[in-house]
C-alpha cells in the first residue's frame, strides 16, 4: 500500500472529510505540499489541514468545487 504522500501531489483536487455520524462530509480541496508521513491540504474555506490518513481523503469528483 502506498503512503497518502505517494499517492497525492500538490495541486491535486481532492475532497477531505471531517465531523462525526450525521455530521460527517466531504469538503472540497486542494494539496499543497508533501511532508512525509502526510501532506497538507487547503479546505474551499481557506483552512489548511494535515492528513496522514488515506480513508478521510478522496480523488475530487468531476461534480467538487475543489478550492484554489
Amino acid at each position: 500500500m502506498r503512503h497518502i504522500y505517494e499517492r497525492y501531489a500538490p495541486g491535486d483536487r481532492v475532497e477531505i472529510r471531517f465531523g462525526q455520524g450525521d455530521q460527517e462530509r466531504w469538503q472540497p480541496a486542494v494539496v499543497l505540499r508533501r511532508e512525509p508521513p502526510g501532506i497538507w491540504v487547503r479546505a474551499a474555506d481557506g483552512r489548511e489541514w494535515f492528513m496522514t490518513n488515506t480513508y478521510r481523503i478522496r480523488p475530487a469528483g468531476p461534480d467538487s468545487a475543489a478550492a484554489a
